[in-house]
């Protein structure tokens, strides 16, 4: 895992408020765009996330990190 369980979990719970002002923002530039389509495009945002830290880390760190 290129990030630990605690840093993915606060990484997810920031996310969340990102994506609801972003459909805000999109709103307000006078595009309508539903809940179903703000929660879909969130999964596929925090699934990204998700992908991207199980993905192992190829950049040939040892695992304590050095």
């Amino acid at each position: 895992m290129r990030v630990s369980r605690a840093g993915l979990l606060v990484a997810i719970v920031i996310m969340v408020p990102i994506i609801v002002e972003l459909r805000t923002v999109v709103v307000h530039l006078g595009f309508d765009v539903s809940l179903a389509e703000t929660a879909l495009f969130g999964a596929m945002m925090i699934g990204a996330l998700v992908l991207w830290a199980m993905a192992p880390d190829i950049r040939g760190r040892e695992p304590n990190g050095e």
